[in-house]
């Protein structure tokens, strides 16, 4: 398939707006929550898009948003008539009051790192997720902070 075809069909598809290409062979794309699984399913399965290189969340106050880097790098791509690698940038803006989306972990076995580290530091649940447990503080940790409303308080009984 060709980047520049692969342009219109992701247009063509309900819940994604603001497409822009980045590069020659990097487009980002805002997604509406709602799809989103239905929509990282397709670029799987049908544009080839095989690696999760990143999910992370960003405080953005008031809500989050969350950034995900995913890569087709088996040539099925062709960008300008050459099989380079190509990458898509999708970004998914939820609600502070309750942050969740469905879990990718199952489609790209990377996504579940990813994920626990967006649990963990941000709030942030993944719905379906196998193992969603903080993966870089104690357990028992009160709150998530990377969020800007974090409150620190020293425990020193903690640690």
């Amino acid at each position: 398939m060709n980047f520049k075809d692969l342009q219109k069909e992701l247009k063509a598809i309900k819940g994604v707006s603001n497409l822009s290409l980045i590069r020659q062979n990097v487009i980002k794309i805002d997604l509406e929550k709602s799809v989103s699984k239905a929509f990282f399913t397709k670029l799987k399965e049908d544009f080839y898009f095989e690696h999760c290189s990143l999910i992370t969340a960003v405080d953005n106050q008031p809500d989050f948003e969350l950034v995900y880097h995913l890569s087709c790098l088996s040539g099925e791509l062709t960008v300008d008539d050459t099989k380079m690698s190509a990458m898509i940038e999708v970004h998914i803006h939820l609600k502070r009051d309750s942050p969740s989306i469905d879990s990718v972990s199952d489609l790209w076995f990377g996504a579940n790192w990813h994920e626990r580290e967006a649990f963990d530091l941000m709030g942030i649940y993944f719905v379906g997720h196998p193992d969603l447990r903080r993966v870089l503080l104690p357990e028992g940790f009160a709150g998530h902070p990377l969020r800007k409303d974090y409150v620190y308080e020293i425990h020193e009984e903690e640690w």
